[in-house]
């Protein structure tokens, strides 16, 4: 773990909007869907080794409460079709002061093991940071391996 600084930016994706207790169950998740619908339906539009975002934002409260969630590249064959697709959206990510996570293995699992890392640690009494629940952001550099930077205060 180590903390970082990350620059602001934008991404094209598409959102959805869940919570962790409705992420619990395959019948109620958005979010393995929301993964699978940008693959099905955007992947054709990715630069070879393109790098894919989950952002989450719009916190209700903390980790217990609704946000957003975008699934995202950087690439430029997405932003070309914005103005085409109404799902695809242009995000702004503020940057900021963030702790980061990463892990090598098998995706998804690999993913949700580490956020259940991040949990745990943030949980822990004497944790020297707090988070600020402003953006959260994945970050998968290959298909193996995952980042997870955390917004702290």
């Amino acid at each position: 773990m180590e903390v970082k600084t990350f620059t602001s930016r934008q991404f094209v994706g598409i959102s959805t909007r869940t919570n962790n207790h409705h992420e619990q169950t395959e019948a109620d998740g958005k979010i393995a869907q929301l993964w699978q619908t940008f693959y099905h339906d955007y992947a054709s539009l990715l630069e070879d080794n393109a790098t894919l975002y989950g952002i989450y934002s719009h916190y209700e409260s903390d980790q217990h409460g609704d946000y957003n969630i975008t699934v995202a590249s950087d690439t430029s064959g997405l932003l070309e079709q914005v103005d085409n697709d109404s799902a695809l959206q242009i995000y702004s990510f503020s940057g900021g002061r963030y702790l980061s996570f990463a892990a090598q293995g098998e995706m998804p699992q690999t993913a949700i093991r580490l956020w259940e890392l991040v949990w745990r640690y943030f949980e822990q009494s004497d944790c020297p940071y707090q988070r600020a629940f402003g953006q959260d952001i994945e970050i998968y550099h290959q298909s193996n391996e995952v980042e997870i930077a955390i917004s702290i205060v």
